[in-house]
């Protein structure tokens, strides 16, 4: 990465993984009956929210704009979980298993903005800790769906 211009779109694409990760737990929330996941699920979707704010400021000190919307991946993806949704009959299981498969892939989009030499020092503590974040709760969702696994 070697111009701002580089490291906006390294930045803006996390901004989407947020965003999208953000309707994917609403989403998911609508999908779950047990009010333990929803509560969950709405906590970790303000988390993105938040998070895709605070990567926008870090887009304006680079003198960079925000992207808007959503990825088509992560389109195709919420209709998926909606899908599984339907046809397991909002089995919980089957909606944490796509949850964490969201995850999975939002930390290996911040793995790779992280492996760039170039990211200034300010974005790259913002990153390493909402990579961390995103980990934990990919943790805390593998747990949940242990929990209902065993059920």
């Amino acid at each position: 990465m070697d111009t701002n211009k580089e490291i906006a779109h390294a930045v803006n694409d996390l901004i989407t993984v947020n965003y999208d990760g953000e309707r994917g737990y609403k989403e998911a929330a609508e999908d779950v009956k047990d009010a333990r996941l929803k509560s969950w699920f709405r906590e970790y979707a303000q988390q993105r929210y938040d998070f895709g704010h605070e990567l926008k400021g870090e887009l304006s000190q680079l003198g960079e704009a925000p992207d808007k919307g959503t990825s088509v991946a992560a389109d195709i993806h919420r209709i998926w979980i909606d899908l599984k949704a339907a046809v397991a009959g909002n089995d919980e299981t089957a909606v944490l298993n796509e949850v964490i498969r969201g995850e999975e892939n939002a930390i290996e989009r911040y793995d790779k903005v992280l492996g760039h030499n170039a990211l200034p020092a300010t974005t790259r503590t913002v990153v390493a800790r909402q990579r961390n974040q995103i980990q934990a709760a990919h943790g805390k969702i593998q747990d949940l769906k242990n929990t209902f696994t065993e059920a």
